[in-house]
């Protein structure tokens, strides 16, 4: 398995993650499907409790259709 770069979560980037989604009205489950995620990924990077694979912040960011920057942005 390749070693891919990873993104740390911070709680405000996790907090950002979970407003955009909800905020879009996509439940966990639909992201998890749509960036081949499973729900569990999806709640533990809402609680900031792992680090991501940056391939998966930037398929969250598209989409949630809002910019990585958006998301990181502290």
């Amino acid at each position: 398995m390749p070693d891919f770069e990873t993104v740390w979560i911070t709680a405000a980037t996790a907090f950002r993650l979970k407003k955009a989604r909800v905020d879009k009205g996509i439940s966990q489950s639909e992201l998890a499907q749509r960036v081949a995620a499973s729900v569990n990924q999806i709640e533990h990077y809402e609680r900031g409790e792992v680090d991501m694979p940056m391939d998966r912040l930037f398929d969250l960011a598209r989409v949630l259709d809002l910019p990585v920057s958006d998301l990181l942005a502290e």
